[in-house]
């Protein structure tokens, strides 16, 4: 199960910062070898995301992820054939410009047998047509919605209201494969207060999505307590747990509300966090 709420971008030729992000309070990197990395940069910051993560070891629950270019690119090839020349994998590979399950099965099998968990980007208008294909393909743990691609592919602006559609096919294809949805950075870093940021989160949390990645440290803590269930959902939580568990898996009611699988589920989920 994909527990984290925000993991923060990091340039994979910034090897430095990689220990750092542990001090920032998010649940994992994300160590990118695609978009931060230009093209005469893209080998040497490879063997810098090798190295470390030869080197690294393992935290617990900090999860650390690498990004790789698509597999439909020769630098995306080279990537992976690093992985398996060095013998090392991530915590979990994000995989860009995600558009068919037949690319989580190339992955599986050049990775075989020390596959990892795979995040997919849904960045274009064919790759959201094929999520639910996506989502329910060999270790993917959960969908990251690639808002700003995405919102380039089909010549939207990177507002709410056109990408709200996308965002709620996001959550309902992770909802039918069972793994999480996550939700794109906020991009502004001119927020004094944060209120917008907070304001996005929230908005998210309520569709459905359980996890918002950073592209800033700033951004981690308000989007980590905004994710984070609050005193309140968690006693919530807790109540529906007891009661239908001795009601030995029945429905049942609770406070005038009926309690069955999917409520006992999100319950347990929001426990678990």
């Amino acid at each position: 199960m994909f527990l984290a709420r925000c993991l923060l971008f990091t340039p994979a030729n910034r090897p430095e910062r990689f220990e750092k992000a542990k001090e920032l309070h998010a649940d994992g990197l994300i160590i990118d070898l695609e978009d931060a990395i230009s093209l005469d940069e893209k080998d040497s910051a490879r063997e810098q995301a090798i190295a470390y993560l030869q080197g690294r070891t393992p935290s617990g629950r900090f999860i650390e992820c690498l990004r790789i270019n698509s597999i439909r690119t020769r630098a995306g090839l080279k990537d992976l054939s690093a992985l398996c020349d060095a013998n090392v994998r991530p915590d979990m590979l994000v995989l860009p410009k995600s558009e068919s399950a037949h690319e989580i099965e190339i992955i599986n099998e050049i990775l075989s047998p020390s596959t990892v968990p795979v995040l997919p980007l849904i960045e274009t208008a064919k790759g959201l047509a094929q999520a639910h294909q996506i989502a329910q393909a060999d270790n993917v743990v959960g969908l990251i919605f690639g808002g700003a691609d995405f919102a380039a592919d089909i010549g939207a602006t990177m507002d709410w209201e056109p990408l709200y559609s996308a965002r709620a096919q996001i959550v309902q294809a992770a909802a039918y494969g069972g793994v999480a949805a996550i939700d794109v950075p906020y991009l502004h870093l001119q927020d004094p207060d944060d209120s917008n940021l907070i304001a996005e989160t929230q908005k998210i949390k309520a569709m459905g999505f359980t996890c918002k990645l950073s592209i800033h440290p700033k951004h981690i803590v308000p989007i980590m307590n905004t994710l984070s269930p609050s005193k309140e959902e968690t006693e919530k939580a807790k109540a529906i747990v007891a009661a239908y568990e001795g009601a030995h898996g029945n429905a049942c009611e609770l406070n005038g509300k009926m309690i069955d699988v999917p409520v006992y589920r999100s319950a347990k989920r929001i426990l678990s966090l």
